[in-house]
């Protein structure tokens, strides 16, 4: 009778553990990346740099690199940290804003070498010291079948004004009503580790959504930045897109996810 009883309980007990160990990594998150938006736009908006720097010329700047945030920490091999330190030792020489994300990264498993990094599709990228970076993959359209059309988008980016195209706020200089502004957002691409990602709002089994590379579509990546080859591993962030891999009913599926976006505007100071 009792393992009759436990039968019928285990499936439910199991599954709300699963949503608490998920959805609270999911606000935890999402409490990490606020903060750090906040402290990267403040940094930023006090770093003196020329009022007519657009955002991409300020993220590139030495200064900025050192102290605020460096594109190149998004992926770092562990076995490659310098001066004998150790890792958490070597995380407090980083610039703010990627201290900041050091708790939302992640460790990975890929070509033979053991990485820290922020999660998103790990790319091929030679210019860059561990050879890797990160970019983020946004579904922009889906198809009845689950086919994924995709674009990609930086973790760190500045928010744009849709009527201005091409001008950064961050330049005083700009046309942009609210210039001298920074407007910072960051992208953090949330995963399920245990939960799948299904087509519609009734969720069954015919509508759980195939983790197939074949079925995706992407937007040209920037020069230079090449897809891994898939190595057909499971798990969150897995595949050449960072959509990510389940085994569920005997198939591949795409893990529950969701976008995290956050924002922070800081009036620049600027002196000259």
């Amino acid at each position: 009778m009792l393992l009759v009883e436990f039968a019928l309980t285990a499936l439910l007990f199991f599954l709300l553990v699963t949503v608490i160990l998920d959805f609270g990594r999911l606000f935890f998150t999402a409490q990490v990346v606020q903060g750090a938006v906040r402290t990267g736009a403040s940094e930023l908006a006090r770093t003196p740099l020329p009022a007519g720097y657009t955002f991409s010329e300020a993220m590139a700047d030495p200064v900025v690199k050192a102290r605020v945030y460096d594109d190149d920490l998004l992926v770092v091999d562990l076995e490659a940290i310098p001066g004998g330190l150790d890792l958490e030792a070597w995380v407090g020489t980083w610039p703010v804003l990627n201290q900041m994300l050091r708790p939302a990264m992640i460790f990975d498993d890929a070509d033979g070498r053991r990485l820290l990094r922020y999660p998103g599709a790990l790319l091929v990228d030679p210019s860059r010291p561990s050879g890797l970076t990160v970019l983020i993959p946004v579904v922009v359209e889906r198809g009845a079948g689950g086919a994924e059309t995709i674009t990609f988008v930086s973790p760190v980016e500045e928010i744009a004004n849709p009527d201005f195209p091409g001008e950064s706020p961050f330049d005083v200089t700009s046309p942009v009503p609210q210039r001298g502004v920074v407007a910072l957002r960051i992208n953090y691409p949330w995963q399920a580790a245990a939960s799948t990602g299904f087509l519609g709002p009734a969720p069954n089994i015919g509508s759980l959504i195939e983790a197939d590379p074949a079925n995706v579509a992407s937007t040209a990546l920037p020069g230079g930045v090449f897809l891994r080859v898939d190595d057909g591993a499971p798990g969150p962030y897995a595949g050449p897109y960072g959509l990510g891999r389940q085994f569920a009913f005997g198939r591949q599926v795409r893990p529950f996810r969701k976008l995290l976006s956050v924002q922070a505007l800081m009036r620049r100071e600027v002196f000259e």
